[in-house]
């Protein structure tokens, strides 16, 4: 374990990175909102203008922190060889002068209609002939197994063409492509068809490590007309992408838009090294796929280094189509396509056990795609269509449940509360369910209904005096539980509803306001793998809760720290415990409270001591924990849970970018926390049943730690000017009376020198 705490007295130093889960974009011939072509500027001249005014307004083009590209017309005269305008100003608008024809490339590429069936598509006009064998990095050395050499959609270096400076005044630029879009025998020109001209820049100045952040703008025009026309194949952008990657970036940090990665990703490139596709449609499926039945996916890359694919995990369901092809994306417009074209290398590209040729894997030959719209096409009535079969089960009976906690009484201290509840059917106009009936779905298999009394809501849950635990058994600070599915009776006050009382009251000592929050996973009969047999699962429902009042006059809710539907954007429905418990942070924190470690679950001879390789108890924080996990490697987490198992989260690969607090967290709610007010973290629990004695980690350094893992970081935390400790021990209320306060803010909180929003670059993230 590599948190930041008593035990760890020498730590790692591995460079802070953000982890990328795979080197992809996200689904095929993609669209990026970051990227739209300009429309504030006629057609430009057919030929280049001459040398540039003098006096221009403009700004060094290195100055920038980032560029802002854009390409406002494009025109091909006799000769093929189009000529583009491209505009460049800075972050602030302002136009930039000096970029030089080394820094930037292009590509040109048309939209072939599709026949037979097939799709529509790019099909690059910009291209080169990879090599073969070349020289592979050999792993393994199987990977090989393209047989020639092979055609790949490419970049035109503007030192080809010709680039010149236009009016300084506005940014302008002209460039005259070296290729031609005419006498290429395979791509024959057609001027009716659908073109498109994307750039990339490169520019690194003189001490920088990286280049200057710059967006690919791209052209989308009919060269009949000369005029902006919609592509018609705008199926996935940047922000549904970006909303588990953050910012996705590839090719040593200078191609970002989707509409500009999709026109060299097309259907006639290939890597002549393993001889797989390049096409996104294809590709992007199989890298976000867990285990293909047949053949594991990989690519030889730059330098021809190898790429393996295999070991990537999504984090949903694979059957989730809607989860990259959001048709309510004014931005998509074809984002229907996953289920109106129904093609073979898109169906394919997850289902590579099928021979489409012989029918072998499928019941039947479709040598042409338009022979799949017989079975899969919108109107088949076969119960085929990719919308009948591609969805998560479990998610969709999970809509037929609605949970709610409707009141709470007799929760002063030294009462039981009792708490009401209702179950509701959403999709039948929110009837009622009978928690009680025999048979019904929360009364048979596994299904489970409870609430969960956590207190007290300021500033974090503690469960002190909850009855969890004893002094040596136990798991420390979690809730009072009410078991509904044993204990529930009708609550004539509230039709529909059950209430249930607790046996364990709240503490005499318990001050403030708490938190009721119901959870549960009922049972139903369903198929989940579309083999025609049902199956009795459970099904996660998203937990409801209410505030109730302790000693307050009026209740004061939970903070508010996080946003599940930012959670939700990578997980679907953040779903835990057995689908116990999903789609509420505020639920996991009354268990994940800072009071709280594994210690009921080390275990000797068990699973958990052969993952952790000790019995020593691990905090389960959750702020601490979530951090943890999503840093994979850094932070080296190993923590035991259910039955006890061991779980080790150091090869987790987070799919977005560490620095990007705004990924999950709600506006602000990232800086130090006060440690005045915040409870440390225990990593050695003491007597289970009270905090009294634990020994703890201060709250900013027990948080930050999981990311800043240097011994530098580490001494400067547990400085006198900052104030952390690995050493604290708490008092009976959780506090830890005899450490200084940390002192974090004075440096990292709004506005101060190293601001953590400003240090992190959270303003930079365009989609948060």
């Amino acid at each position: 374990m590599t948190l930041l705490n008593d035990r760890t007295l020498a730590r790692p130093n591995p460079r802070w990175v953000a982890l990328l889960a795979c080197a992809a974009l996200a689904l095929a011939a993609c669209s990026g909102d970051d990227a739209k072509q300009g429309t504030d500027s006629p057609p430009g001249p057919v030929t280049p203008p001459g040398p540039p005014p003098s006096g221009g307004s403009g700004v060094p083009v290195a100055s920038a922190k980032f560029i802002r590209s854009s390409i406002v017309s494009a025109t091909i005269p006799e000769d093929g060889k189009p000529i583009i305008e491209v505009r460049l100003v800075n972050e602030s608008g302002q136009p930039l002068i000096g970029l030089q024809a080394a820094n930037i490339s292009f590509v040109l590429a048309r939209l072939e209609p599709g026949i037979n069936g097939k799709s529509n598509g790019w099909r690059a006009i910009t291209r080169r002939t990879e090599a073969f064998p070349g020289s592979p990095t050999p792993v393994p050395a199987s990977a090989v197994t393209g047989t020639g050499p092979t055609n790949q959609a490419t970049t035109e270096a503007a030192t080809r063409g010709k680039w010149v400076e236009g009016n300084q005044a506005n940014g302008q630029y002209f460039y005259t492509f070296a290729q031609s879009v005419k006498g290429i025998d395979d791509i024959p020109f057609d001027p009716a068809l659908v073109h498109r001209v994307g750039l990339e820049i490169r520019l690194r100045p003189a001490g920088a490590s990286e280049f200057i952040p710059a967006n690919n703008a791209v052209f989308t025009w009919a060269p009949t007309t000369g005029g902006v026309v919609d592509s018609g194949r705008e199926i996935v952008d940047n922000d549904t992408c970006n909303a588990c990657h953050d910012n996705l970036v590839f090719h040593g940090g200078a191609r970002f838009d989707l509409q500009y990665c999709a026109m060299c990703h097309e259907s006639y490139s290939f890597d002549a090294q393993t001889g797989n596709t390049i096409d996104l449609r294809v590709m992007i499926h199989k890298i976000h796929r867990d285990n293909l039945p047949t053949k594991p996916y990989g690519i030889f890359g730059y330098g021809n280094n190898w790429y393996d694919f295999s070991g990537i995990q999504f984090t949903q369901d694979q059957r989730n189509c809607e989860t990259c092809h959001e048709e309510s994306d004014a931005d998509t417009p074809q984002a229907s396509f996953w289920r109106t074209n129904i093609t073979r290398e898109a169906c394919g590209s997850c289902h590579d056990y099928v021979n489409f040729d012989t029918g072998a894997g499928h019941g039947g030959v479709a040598a042409t795609d338009d022979q799949c719209f017989t079975c899969h096409g919108p109107s088949s009535n076969f119960g085929l269509r990719p919308d009948q079969v591609h969805f998560d089960p479990l998610l969709r009976a999970g809509e037929k449940f609605r949970y709610e906690v409707l009141n709470v009484v007799d929760s002063a201290p030294g009462q039981n509360p009792t708490v009401t509840i209702r179950v509701t059917d959403p999709t039948n106009n929110n009837a009622p369910y009978d928690i009680k009936a025999a048979g019904g779905p929360f009364q048979i298999g596994n299904a489970s209904l409870r609430v969960d009394v956590a207190f007290s809501t300021r500033p974090d849950f503690t469960n002190t005096g909850s009855g969890s635990a004893t002094a040596t058994t136990g798991a420390p600070a979690q809730p009072i539980s009410i078991d509904f599915k044993a204990n529930g009776v009708p609550d004539p006050a509230f039709p529909g509803a059950f209430k249930a009382t607790a046996t364990v009251a709240i503490p005499a000592a318990a001050t403030g306001s708490g938190s009721a929050l119901l959870e549960g996973r009922p049972n139903v009969r369903i198929d989940t793998n579309g083999d025609g047999v049902l199956e009795t699962v459970a099904v996660p429902v998203t937990s409801s809760g209410k505030a109730f009042a302790i000693t307050d006059a009026a209740p004061v809710p939970y903070r508010a720290v996080v946003d599940i539907n930012k959670c939700n954007d990578c997980h679907k429905q953040l779903s835990l415990h057995g689908e116990n418990r999903a789609g509420n942070a505020e639920l996991c924190a009354t268990c994940h409270n800072p009071n709280a470690t594994d210690i009921a679950r080390r275990v000797a001879n068990s699973s958990c001591q052969s993952v952790t390789g000790t019995l020593d108890d691990q905090t389960i924080d959750f702020k601490v924990m979530v951090h943890a996990i999503h840093a994979g490697a850094i932070a080296g987490y190993k923590v035991c849970g259910y039955g006890n198992t061991g779980y080790d989260f150091s090869h987790v690969r987070y799919p977005g970018r560490l620095n990007n607090c705004e990924g999950c967290h709600l506006p602000d709610t990232y800086y130090p926390p006060d440690s005045t007010v915040a409870l440390a973290t225990t990593f050695d629990a003491g007597d289970r049943s009270t905090p009294l004695g634990d020994v703890a980690t201060t709250p900013a350094t027990a948080v930050c730690s999981v990311c800043h893992t240097s011994q530098d970081a580490r001494n400067h935390m547990l400085s006198s000017a900052a104030g952390g400790s690995v050493t604290a021990v708490k008092d009976a209320a959780s506090r830890t009376p005899a450490t200084a306060p940390e002192t974090c803010a004075t440096c990292h909180g709004p506005g101060k020198d190293a601001d953590v929003k400003k240090v992190h670059g959270v303003a930079e993230f365009n989609y948060n």
